[in-house]
Order: C-alpha cells, then structure tokens, then sequence
C-alpha cells in the first residue's frame, strides 16, 4: 500500500508542472499575437451632397491624398463621396477638385479610387462597412478586411448636430448607432486601435457613447459649437476646405513617411483661434500615452524599425556572420533610400541564411529539439491549444486505469 501512495503522489508530482508548463506556453502565445500591429486602414467618409457643400468633399479628399503620401496603399483605403463635384455641371474646372483657391494640387487627379459614390453613401452602408456584415455580391475592394493586429484611421466629415451626423441630408448616423458598430468591430477583432476623427458642427458629441477600449477620438468642435470653413474660392464660388481640415492638413504636410512625430503633437497644433471652435480629443479609452504614438500609426504604413546603438554596428556585425555587404559612410549619406533597401535585404538574406541552416542540420537534431523548433513555428493559438489536448488523452486514460 505505501509503494502505490508513494507511485499515486509521484505521478500527481510530475503531471502537475506539465500542465503549469502548457497552460503558460499557450498564454504567452496568446498575448503575443494580441499586441503585435500588422496592418494600417483608413475609412474616409464624406457625407454631404449638393454644390455647396464642396468643401466637405475637398477635405476627404485631402485626407486621402495624405495617407496615400505617407504609405496606405489603395487596397487598404475605403473611401466613400456622397457626390461628385468634379463632374457638378456648376464646376468651372470639370474633372478638378482644389482645397486652395490657388488651384495648384488637383485632389482628383487620375489615382482616385472611389470604393463608395453617391447614393451608395447610406448609413446603412457604413455600418456594413465597420462590422463587414456585407451582401455576398459586395467585391473585396469594397470591404474593411482588418484584423486584429490593425490600427484604422475612421475620418468623417459632413453637417451635424448634438449626438448626430447627417446622411445625403435625409438621414442621420446617431451616436449610439457609432458606438454600436465599433462594439462590434471590437468583439469580432476587426481592430487593435482605433482613431475617430470627425470634422463637423458639435463634433465631440459623436463620441459620448463610444466604451470600447483601444478608440481614440477627436472632433472639431465642442457641444453647442459649429465647425467653419476656411476660405472662399471665388473662382469656383464656394468654400473649399473647413478650419480644422485645413490646419490637419498643415501638419503633415510637413512630414513625411519617416517621420515620428506623435499625436500629441497633432492634437496640440490646433489653435482655437485659428480653429474658431474648440477641437476636442477623447482618450479614457485609449491605453497608451500620446507622446508614444507615432502620428504614422494611423496615418502612414507599417514599418519594420532596426533600432542600433551606432548607425552602423548591426550591419557590420551582420557582415561578419552573414555575408559581405559593403557600404560606406559617404554613401549611405547621399543614397538614404539605398541604404533602407541594404538593410531589408540583409533582414531577407538572413531569413534565408536560417533557413537553409536548419534544412541542413535538420536530420541531426533530436526528437526533442525537433519537436520544440515546430511549437515555436505554431501562430495559431487554437492549434495550440488542439495539440495540447490530444496530448494530454494518453495520461488521463492511463491515470484513470492505473488507479481505479
């Protein structure tokens, strides 16, 4: 009887930190994939109608212009016009948008890829756009394919009011309508962070309802506050940008893809004086410090970021154990852009380097080393989990016959 206590309490001994073990493998693989960011989007919602209202199309339009400039490919931009004043019989520049009465920059110019146009600028259609609850005829173009390693910049610019923002001026976004929708984005991992930006009359109001975390918001305006225009054109005989889109646009135009400055920054541009309104931010939900968010998380595209001591030490290091990549200093200095590529390459040849290492070594290892090297290729976490338990059958079924 002691030896079959002493057998029961070994096996109880051994069987404990195995599962501590798993259970600790499978939640570090777990909050791994869910901070890693991957991937930027942008939608881009203008939501007015008629001639007069050209200065809402005129700011979408700039805002697509600057993430394009600053890395968000076409694929991943939706961008929604509620109306065409390019092609407005009353455009005295047909097939021409301008944000400036100089009428230097043509906004649609021939790389303007509208996914939404018209009567498709529904609010019904937006919502189907953020939760992607779309018809199966809906192409991909048209569809928000985030996931959750996504940071989404949600720009909207339009007429509103007090907790609501106007459709082709017949119907209305509500708050709770917003706030609804990006539950949901949140609860089906459609987003890691999201930035809300609104251009409209009590923009801030928008944002009450909103208790997801990882949103970001800033309005233009504070309740009981209007959004104004910034100048008239009079060649085309409205306005043609609002204040707040005017001074956004300001500030990055003075950057540019490699740049790091940080929301905070952004935010602290807007001058209310300029502004004639007071732009306000919303960031209980949001976790981290605005100092550390670089405006090119929401903006801009994803970049690998090779963080060294000295400009050139991991380079040469990656020479001598790698392969020879010759560069000089007086180089690198006029061809900036040569060097990224060096770099991307080195990162690539590595890749290659380790692979065709463990190709050859691979019929020297031990099981057990072989078994380990496949678990850290596991991305899924589910598949994890799966292996775990299959794994775990053999000593349940042999417990349960060794001791009943």
């Amino acid at each position: 009887m002691a030896t079959f206590v002493d057998s029961k309490a070994i096996f109880q001994l051994l069987l404990l930190p195995c599962l501590l073990l798993y259970s600790s493998i499978a939640y570090n693989y777990s909050s791994v994939e869910a901070t890693v960011h991957t991937n930027n989007w942008a939608v881009l919602v203008c939501t007015s109608r008629f001639w007069f209202n050209y200065r809402h199309m005129a700011n979408t339009l700039s805002l697509y212009r600057t993430v394009k400039r600053l890395g968000i490919p076409d694929e991943r931009i939706i961008l929604m016009l509620a109306d065409d004043m390019a092609c407005n019989t009353r455009n005295k520049y047909p097939a021409q948008v301008f944000n400036n009465e100089n009428h230097r920059l043509n906004l649609y110019g021939d790389n303007v890829e509208v996914d939404y146009r018209g009567y498709e600028v529904t609010v019904e259609n937006f919502l189907r756009v953020l939760t992607g609850r779309h018809e199966n005829a809906v192409p991909r173009s048209k569809r928000l394919l985030s996931d959750e390693g996504s940071h989404i910049l949600l720009y909207m610019t339009g007429h509103g009011g007090d907790e609501f923002l106007k459709f082709q001026d017949s119907e209305e976004l509500q708050s709770h309508d917003l706030a609804d929708a990006v539950k949901q984005m949140k609860e089906k991992h459609r987003f890691k962070e999201l930035l809300i930006m609104v251009d409209t009359c009590q923009a801030a109001t928008l944002f009450n309802q909103l208790q997801s975390p990882g949103v970001l918001a800033i309005g233009s305006s504070m309740k009981g506050e209007n959004s104004y225009s910034h100048h008239l054109d009079s060649d085309v005989g409205v306005s043609v940008v609002d204040r707040f889109t005017y001074y956004t646009l300001a500030f990055f135009e003075r950057l540019n893809i490699y740049d790091n400055a940080s929301l905070s920054s952004l935010f602290s541009s807007y001058n209310p004086s300029l502004l004639m309104s007071n732009a306000y931010y919303r960031r209980d939900l949001y976790q981290r410090h605005l100092e550390e968010v670089p405006v090119t998380n929401f903006f801009g595209s994803v970049m690998e970021t090779i963080h060294t001591d000295a400009a050139y030490k991991a380079l040469s290091r990656m020479k001598s154990d790698r392969f020879d990549a010759r560069i000089s200093l007086d180089q690198s200095v006029i061809h900036d852009h040569e060097e990224r590529r060096t770099l991307i390459n080195v990162n690539d040849r590595e890749e290659i380097h380790s692979i065709n290492t463990e190709g050859q070594d691979g019929a020297s290892k031990c099981p057990w080393t072989a078994f380990c090297s496949k678990m850290q290729k596991i991305e899924n976490t589910d598949t994890l989990v799966n292996y775990g338990l299959v794994a775990m059958l053999p000593f349940l079924a042999f417990s349960t016959w060794f001791f009943h």
